[in-house]
């Protein structure tokens, strides 16, 4: 076959003809297709979003409030380990609480409260005004432990009533309270300074008996 030369301006035609598939090809512009994002990981395409570990670890139970009912090692949350140190303190709560007809243990009773200090003034409030411990508990932190070591929650119902249920099936939340807002709710009329003379007391208490627990150790 006899070779046949293009003019220039025909080849460089050509060649034009051919740019666009190629740049098509890859950049991928415009919709031709759909276009795969890069992917984050190696994580599944179901994977979800990951939760996160920084919340209300209720310093221990948080706190505030565990996720669901069960089994918990009580002496083992943050308060149950400060009476654990102290104790003179968990002795002399020990004999108060039993007086007040508390069924059960000193840790269970602390679990729940943000500090020693809550859980002192509450005690002592209980025994000076007669005010049911568990009750008082309850208006402070929303939480109970029955007669099986099981933890409920408060929760608040339609017609106003409240409510002792599984964490896990709570709807909606009954409203803690202060110390002397629960005074109030439980026994009106009290003296408005109680809740402050407790809360001194429980902090001289507090001090003292650590004191007397560091001597005996």
């Amino acid at each position: 076959m006899r070779n046949v030369k293009l003019p220039v301006a025909v080849v460089a035609l050509v060649s034009l003809a051919f740019v666009p598939v190629i740049a098509g090809q890859r950049g991928n512009s415009g919709n031709h297709g759909s276009s795969t994002p890069p992917a984050h990981g190696n994580q599944p395409p179901n994977a979800g979003p990951k939760s996160s570990d920084n919340g209300s670890k209720s310093h221990g139970p948080n706190a505030t409030t565990p996720a669901s009912n069960g089994p918990i090692n009580f002496s083992s949350t943050p308060l149950g380990l400060k009476l654990t140190r102290n104790t003179a303190l968990q002795s002399r709560l020990t004999t108060s609480l039993t007086a007040l007809g508390y069924k059960g243990t000193v840790f269970e009773a602390a679990y729940g409260f943000k500090n020693l200090g809550q859980f002192v003034a509450a005690a002592n409030v209980s025994q000076h005004l007669g005010i049911p411990f568990d009750k008082l508990k309850v208006q402070m932190t929303g939480l109970s432990v029955d007669a099986s070591g099981n933890v409920t929650k408060a929760n608040l119902n339609p017609d106003g009533t409240v409510s002792l249920v599984d964490p896990a099936k709570v709807t909606n939340a009954a409203p803690t309270k202060s110390l002397g807002q629960s005074i109030q709710t439980l026994k009106p009329g009290a003296d408005a300074n109680t809740a402050n003379a407790a809360n001194k007391e429980a902090e001289s208490e507090i001090e003292q008996t650590t004191k007397d627990s560091k001597k005996k150790s």
